[in-house]
C-alpha cells in the first residue's frame, strides 16, 4: 500500500532512544521513509534491534522551521531481514508505524534483482546499493548532530502552548465569543419582539 502525501521535503529519519537527554544522544540509526507507514533501517545495529530498547522514530525535513511538521511516532511492528546464518548482523530492519507520516516517501523504484546483486556485490551494504542505484537522496544516511541539536529546539518551541487574551463589555458578548468553538453552545441572538 503506498499513500501520498501532500508535503513533500528534503527529509530525514532518525531513530531515537526514547530515554536519552536529548536528539544528539538519542540517535541510534538514520532510516528511510519507503511508505507513509513504513521506515527501511538498512544495516541496523544491535543496539536498534534490543528488543528492552523503548524506540521511536523521528521524521523531520531539512529545512526546520518553528512551524514545519515534527513527526515522532512508533513502530508498533520491527521485521529483521537476515541472511540464514548471519541473523545477528541484519540486512535490514523495517518498522511499521502506528500512524502515518505527513511526509512523502524519500525512495525511489528498483529493481528487486538489481538491488539483490548489487546489495550481494557490496557485502550486505543496503545504503551502498540504494545509493548507487540512485533510490535515496544523497547524504540521507547521515544525519548531521548540528540538525539533530536544531531539531530538538524546534521541537520544544512547538510544544509552548499560544496563548491568547480576549476581554469583553460583557458575559454575552464573552460566551458569544466562545461558543463559536463548541459544538454545545450556540451564539447568543435577542428574539425579536412579536
Amino acid at each position: 500500500m503506498c499513500i501520498g502525501t501532500s508535503v513533500h521535503a528534503d527529509i530525514r529519519v532518525s531513530v531515537q532512544d526514547r530515554s536519552a537527554p536529548d536528539r544528539v544522544a538519542g540517535h541510534l540509526a538514520a532510516g528511510i521513509l519507503v511508505d507513509a507507514d513504513a521506515v527501511l533501517v538498512p544495516r541496523p545495529s544491535a543496539e536498534l534491534l534490543d528488543p528492552s530498547r523503548d524506540l521511536e522514530i523521528v521524521v523531520f525535513p531539512t529545512d526546520l522551521a518553528e512551524h514545519t511538521p515534527v513527526d515522532v511516532l512508533t513502530g508498533w511492528k520491527w521485521s529483521r531481514f537476515a541472511l540464514r546464518g548471519q541473523e545477528k548482523q541484519p540486512t535490514a530492519a523495517i518498522a511499521k508505524l502506528a500512524h502515518h507520516a505527513t511526509y512523502g516517501a524519500q525512495i525511489g523504484e528498483v529493481d528487486s534483482g538489481e538491488l539483490a546483486r548489487l546489495t550481494a556485490e557490496l557485502d550486505g551494504d543496503l545504503w551502498a546499493a540504494l545509493t548507487r542505484l540512485e533510490a535515496v537522496p544523497p547524504g540521507i544516511g547521515e544525519i548531521d548532530p548540528d540538525l539533530l541539536a536544531r531539531l530538538g529546539e524546534v521541537e520544544r518551541a512547538q510544544r509552548v502552548p499560544r496563548r491568547a487574551e480576549h476581554s469583553f463589555d460583557s458575559y454575552e458578548a464573552m460566551t458569544d465569543g466562545f461558543c463559536i468553538f463548541f459544538c454545545f453552545c450556540h451564539p447568543h441572538h435577542p428574539r425579536s419582539k412579536p
